[in-house]
């Protein structure tokens, strides 16, 4: 009963296992799947060695991929995430050693531009848990192996999902908008970072994430966030309710060309 039990075990993953293959070629095989990317400063806590991207593929409005490159010193750190309605299926991770050649003063160094896979594992899940690991090639001892793929692939999601979901409304915020009460207030907008600024000098950097017409901005010093009700936005005019002082009058911003 124990090994039969087992055997029906085995059977079942292995169906799982094909049915996730299948899955991920038809996900590579989209043709006209929207892509969208974030800027390093809106996915990593610390920089990368050597460049670092983020894109996450949508079909149907939908999130069916992320690939995420990280750059360390001696090699390219490739993970690309898979989803099937909303759920991670499939995780492939890759180590990509850098090549060597010789400088103009004749010393060994990383050639960037060529690499080849030291290591690769690949990763099944079913119902939000690991069913099957593949490995080939042994991991560069410099490199913490990343494990816990559930937790960062459903942190990226939400990323990924705020910003396509809002990407009119984020598009339009792109800019430089004037205080039109205070001349000398002003911040800027690039992707989800916003910049403040006070009489021509930088003052503070907040994360921006919109959710319900809701602009909450988060500082990457203190764990307070400021929430501002975005009661209206066009490509040249905004205007912000500070929701942390109801009393205060609602702020309107023009964009500066």
């Amino acid at each position: 009963m124990f090994f039969c039990l087992i055997s029906l075990f085995s059977q079942e993953k292995e169906k799982i296992i094909s049915s996730v293959n299948d899955r991920i070629e038809i996900i590579d095989s989209y043709m006209e799947s929207e892509m969208l990317s974030l800027d390093p400063e809106e996915f990593l806590d610390k920089m990368a060695h050597h460049g670092a991207a983020l894109n996450g593929y949508y079909e149907r409005d939908r999130l069916k991929k992320i690939v995420k490159n990280f750059g360390v010193p001696t090699a390219m750190v490739v993970t690309t995430f898979y989803f099937w309605d909303d759920q991670l299926i499939h995780v492939n991770y890759k180590q990509k050693e850098y090549m060597k050649q010789k400088n103009e003063f004749g010393r060994i160094v990383n050639d960037y531009s060529h690499s080849y896979v030291k290591f690769e594992s690949k990763h099944y899940f079913n119902k939000g848990k690991q069913i099957d690991r593949k490995v080939v090639g042994k991991p560069l001892k410099e490199i913490t192996l990343d494990r816990n793929f559930i937790d960062y692939s459903r942190r990226m999601k939400v990323l990924l999902d705020d910003k396509f979901n809002n990407r009119n409304a984020y598009a339009d915020l792109q800019g430089k908008w004037m205080n039109t009460e205070f001349p000398d207030e002003y911040i800027i907008f690039e992707e989800t970072l916003r910049f403040n600024f006070r009489n021509g000098k930088f003052i503070k950097k907040f994360k921006v994430k919109i959710k319900d017409e809701i602009m909450s901005c988060s500082s990457p010093n203190n764990n307070y966030v400021y929430k501002y009700k975005i009661e209206s936005l066009s490509k040249y005019e905004l205007v912000l309710q500070n929701l942390q002082d109801k009393s205060s009058s609602p702020v309107l911003y023009r964009k500066e060309e």
